[in-house]
């Protein structure tokens, strides 16, 4: 896990703001690749599932807690 990742599981207060978006995996080739929709039209519905990311966190509380481990 990566240090955000870590610090919002010990921490989810650390997380200021949400969006949820629909999200659609494309596994046809070599190299997978992922598209993020904002709109909630039935053509992204159908192509991919809700997922919620972290658009925004509390930069200070997540620097101290960062330096204090």
């Amino acid at each position: 896990m990566d240090e955000l990742t870590s610090a919002a599981w010990l921490d989810p207060s650390l997380i200021t703001k949400k969006e949820m978006r629909f999200m659609d995996v494309n596994l046809d080739r070599a190299l997978a690749t992922e598209t993020l929709c904002l709109d909630g039209s039935r053509q992204a519905q159908a192509r991919g599932s809700v997922v919620e990311m972290q658009v925004d966190l509390d930069t200070d509380r997540f620097y101290k807690l960062l330096v204090s481990y």
